[in-house]
């Protein structure tokens, strides 16, 4: 059986994905099990964090960490994302995201309080 933080990791990455699916994203990621292990461990301790006492509210400072650990995972900007060359368009500051990428990160914000309070 899958931990507390396994399932709130799971259904915040699904609601956020079926999410991007119905605003028509550029981006829709692969399910939670077609996933890369790299991928899933880093948003695991992402979802424990945002399940926590340091969990943070801000879309922007939360976008900033999903950067970081990206470009830790190796992947690099490029205009048309492409999960097999680890290129993704949304490697840029938040200030340079389209509205429907920051809303995009104002819903995960607003999964991660749905997973902490009730799951």
């Amino acid at each position: 059986m899958a931990s507390l933080n396994e399932r709130r990791a799971i259904f915040v990455y699904e609601a956020a994905r079926l999410a991007a699916q119905a605003a028509g994203a550029p981006v829709v990621p692969s399910t939670w099990d077609e996933r890369e292990q790299p991928f899933r461990e880093q948003f695991l301790k992402v979802i424990e964090r945002q399940c926590g006492e340091q969990r943070s509210n801000s879309p922007e400072e939360l976008h900033g960490s999903w950067v970081q650990a990206y470009l830790t995972m190796g992947w690099e900007y490029g205009p048309e994302y492409n999960r097999d060359a680890k290129v993704h368009p949304d490697l840029v500051p938040y200030s340079q995201l389209g509205y429907l990428e920051r809303d995009k990160d104002a819903v995960f914000v607003g999964l991660c309080e749905i997973a902490r309070q009730w799951i």
